[in-house]
């Protein structure tokens, strides 16, 4: 082995033992807020895929993935909330100041933000979609499909980059294909799937994410079952650059 490649070999090394001790003593990014049927949590370093639960943390490189029939959902630190479909592999990564980050790296997701200055950036095979103030759809399966119900999504490769606003989708062939042109969404392409893939305590879940990661920033939303607004709720939440 050449002194470069021994060099490149240690740093890998030194990353993943980093990840690892990250998800040991970091502060989490994420809470699992739902669990329907086979879901499986996998650790950097981990010797093996264990069930994850509700109200278990989720930390920098975490991956959380759903068997057949099974769904999840996830809150995340700056106030995301992702629900995954059956068959879906989700990646926690480090984001940016803009809010949260998560590779999707095959199936299908649901995002909303539970304020509107919560932002979610998706990383997948074929783009990375930008979701801001959003209700949106994004599948990755051998094409990926974006659809926005609700605020705006980008979806950007190095080819190019699509704007979508509620009512519209695209689709994309690969990364190396340019997004598609944003195209109206038909009454029989939107989902059904994510309805009811969540938690009606999701307030209080919020509060013991906040608690455990140290957060200061207050935050205000309504929760309620079926996504009426039931009751107000005062939180806080990680400030950003932190």
């Amino acid at each position: 082995m050449t002194r470069r490649l021994f060099a490149a070999a240690a740093l890998a090394l030194v990353f993943a033992a980093g990840k690892a001790a990250y998800c040991e003593t970091g502060k989490p990014l994420g809470l699992a807020v739902f669990i329907s049927a086979d879901v499986k949590l996998r650790r950097p370093g981990g010797a093996g895929d264990a069930q994850v639960k509700v109200n278990d943390n989720l930390y920098l490189g975490d991956t959380v993935e759903t068997a057949a029939g099974a769904k999840a959902s996830v809150v995340m630190l700056y106030g995301s909330e992702i629900r995954l479909n059956e068959n879906t592999m989700l990646e926690l990564i480090a984001g940016k100041k803009s809010g949260d980050s998560a590779k999707l790296e095959k199936g299908q997701l649901w995002t909303r933000m539970l304020h509107k200055r919560g932002g979610l950036n998706v990383e997948t095979l074929a783009a990375i979609c930008a979701v801001r103030g959003t209700e949106a759809d994004i599948e990755q399966r051998e094409a990926l499909t974006v659809k926005v119900y609700e605020g705006h999504v980008d979806v950007e490769n190095k080819t190019g980059k699509v704007s979508l606003k509620a009512g519209e989708m695209t689709r994309v062939a690969g990364a190396a294909a340019a997004p598609g042109k944003a195209f109206k969404m038909l009454a029989a392409q939107t989902g059904k799937w994510q309805e009811g893939a969540t938690s009606t305590e999701i307030a209080e879940l919020l509060e013991k994410l906040k608690a455990e990661s140290g957060d200061e920033k207050k935050l205000k939303f309504t929760v309620g079952k079926s996504g009426k607004a039931e009751k107000e709720i005062k939180i806080k939440l990680k400030k950003k650059g932190k």
